[in-house]
Parts: C-alpha cells; sequence; structure tokens
C-alpha cells in the first residue's frame, strides 16, 4: 500500500510531533486550574435571564485578577479563581447580580487547598497509567497466538508508541494554548478528554490489527510465507481494508465536536478542543504510524543490520539529504 512505502517518513514525522509537543510542555510548562492548583471554584446559576458574559468577566477580573468566568447550560455561570476573600465574593455577588437586577442561586462556592489538589493530580496520573496497562495487557492477550513474524509483545510495543504520540500531542498543543491564552487550562475536564482520547485511539488501532492478524491466519491457511515482503503485502492489504472506516468515523466525531465547541457553552470548548485534537492524533497513530511501525520492527528483527531502505525504493528516495546519506552508507 502507498502509506507503507513511506513509513520511515510517516514514523519520522510522528517522532517530531513527540519531540516538539515535549518542547511546548517544558518551554511554556502547564496552565494548572484551580483542580489542581488549588483555589477557590463558585458556581451559580441564574432564575430566569443572566447577564452577558461578557459584561460581568472583565468586572469580574477587576475584583479577582486571573480569574476565569464561563458559562454552564444557558443561565449558569462559574467563577474559578487562586483566591475569593469574604470581601471579593460580596464584589463579586454585585456584580453578578448587576444591582439586583438579576436573580440567583449559588450552587457551589468550594474552597480548593493544596492537599485535594495534590491527590486529584496524583489520580489523574494513576488512571492514565492505568489505562495505558489495561490496554498494553488486552493487546497482549488477545493477539497471544499471534507469534510469527511479529510476536503479540510487539503489537503492545507499537500501542504503546501510538498511545505516547496520542498522550504528548494534545499536551503539547494545550501547554502552548495555556501560555497564549489563560482561559485554556489543565483539569479535571482536560483529563477525562484525554482518557476519552486513549480509548477512542487504541479501537482505531486494534481493528487494523485485527484485520493483520486475520489476514495472518489466512495465509497461515493457504501456506503462504509470512516473511519480508510478503507480511508487508498483508500489512498493506489490512490497511486498505479499514482506512475507509477510520477516516470516515474520524471525520464524523470531528464535525461532531466541532459543533460542540462553535455551539456549546465555554465549559464544554476546551474539552471538545482536546478531543479534536485527540482524534486527529488518534487516526494519525493508527494508520500512518502502527502499521508501519510493525513492518520496520519485522525487517530489524529479521536482520538487525537491515539496509533500511525498506520503502522498496531508491534508497533515502524523497528523504531529506541527511537521511539519503545515512541510508547510502548502510547499504554499502
Amino acid at each position: 500500500m502507498y502509506i507503507l512505502k513511506h513509513k520511515i517518513t510517516l514514523a519520522l514525522i510522528a517522532v517530531i510531533a513527540i519531540v516538539l509537543s515535549l518542547v511546548s510542555i517544558v518551554v511554556n510548562g502547564f496552565n494548572p486550574s484551580v483542580d489542581f492548583a488549588g483555589g477557590t471554584i463558585y458556581e451559580i446559576e441564574y432564575a430566569s435571564n443572566a447577564p452577558s458574559i461578557s459584561l460581568i468577566s472583565p468586572e469580574i477580573s477587576i475584583i479577582t485578577p486571573g480569574a476565569i468566568v464561563q458559562t454552564t447550560g444557558e443561565l449558569g455561570v462559574i467563577i474559578k479563581a487562586t483566591e475569593i476573600s469574604d470581601q471579593q465574593k460580596e464584589d463579586i455577588d454585585a456584580v453578578l447580580s448587576q444591582n439586583e437586577n438579576y436573580t440567583y442561586e449559588e450552587l457551589r462556592y468550594k474552597q480548593l487547598g493544596a492537599a485535594i489538589s495534590t491527590e486529584l493530580q496524583n489520580k489523574s496520573i494513576f488512571a492514565i497509567l492505568f489505562v495505558v496497562l489495561v490496554i498494553v495487557g488486552f493487546i497482549a492477550y488477545t493477539f497471544r497466538h499471534v507469534s510469527q513474524p511479529v510476536s503479540s509483545s510487539k503489537y503492545g510495543l507499537v500501542a504503546v508508541v501510538a498511545l505516547v504520540h496520542d498522550t504528548f500531542i494534545p499536551l503539547g498543543i494545550f501547554a502552548l494554548l495555556g501560555s497564549l491564552f489563560i482561559s485554556y487550562q489543565i483539569d479535571v475536564l482536560f483529563v477525562t478528554a484525554l482518557l476519552a482520547t486513549l480509548g477512542y485511539s487504541i479501537n482505531d488501532t486494534i481493528v487494523v490489527f485485527d484485520r493483520v492478524r486475520e489476514n495472518l491466519r489466512s495465509a497461515h491457511e493457504n501456506k503462504q510465507p509470512f516473511q519480508g515482503a510478503d507480511f508487508e503485502k498483508i500489512v498493506g492489504k489490512s490497511l486498505e481494508q479499514t482506512f475507509k472506516r477510520s477516516f470516515y468515523t474520524s471525520v464524523t466525531t470531528l464535525s461532531a465536536l466541532g459543533l460542540l465547541f462553535f455551539i456549546g457553552g465555554e465549559a464544554t470548548q476546551a474539552f471538545a478542543l482536546v478531543l479534536a485534537i485527540g482524534v486527529i492524533a488518534g487516526t494519525y497513530s493508527s494508520l500512518f504510524l502502527a502499521c508501519p511501525l510493525l513492518v520496520l520492527i519485522e525487517r530489524l528483527q529479521k536482520d538487525p543490520h537491515v539496509h533500511i531502505d525498506v520503502d522498496d525504493q531508491t534508497p533515502g528516495d524523497d528523504l531529506p539529504d541527511d537521511i539519503q546519506r545515512f541510508l547510502a552508507k548502510q547499504n554499502k
């Protein structure tokens, strides 16, 4: 398949994306919400009508600098700030009521200390690592009968690489956005979206892997060889059989997320954006990273000194000059 003819290039693109994401995280850092940094959450809901968020947000930012003001639903407003004193709360209430022209009900006024925030942070990290381990274990178990030419553990390894790609891309982009727009923060909703992204991505990857397994089984029943170009043909055939399904599913999902981002409230915009970035990254890793890696692993384990002209082209064709020189040396 055309995709596998450029497997090295596609893998390099994924590696570059991961490196750039890491650089973004190191340089910009994260902009944590009060969920992880500690602070105050104040949530209200108006009785019938509500003032414009663009009207009250600047005034609240003057009272407590750095506060995030978001709408929840049609009549709800949530305020997140590092600290809100009793006097500041009174001033905020005056802004929210607009001199008693609007009535509202206080739904939540909660102080989050450093200990609670640290606990939430640790639980979020644990949840992500737990999901990754469960996914890898599931793949190893599901593909336990696949041993030739690539063992089941290698399928799990490729899945881990894909998950690393799908995790760091949203993190890197949000680290960049958080340094530019204060409203893009890392919170519990972000972690929820990240977990949903990992589930979506691995589902796509497993669909392709399962097709590879079925085609390998069919080749075995027909007593066909599994080596070299034959394995690549089987993987390429599997990609062809699943490509449209994965692509159309991603486009449909992105359409729904686009509507949620542009039509939904501010509280769900960041959630929709994380999911959209994750869907794009997950689709790339499933179609353009996982299967090419499988073929590269098969070639490398068969011959540790493989010539790496695995694109079945002239060594270095369509690759940068430094890669061409490296490939030329390997082929001598």
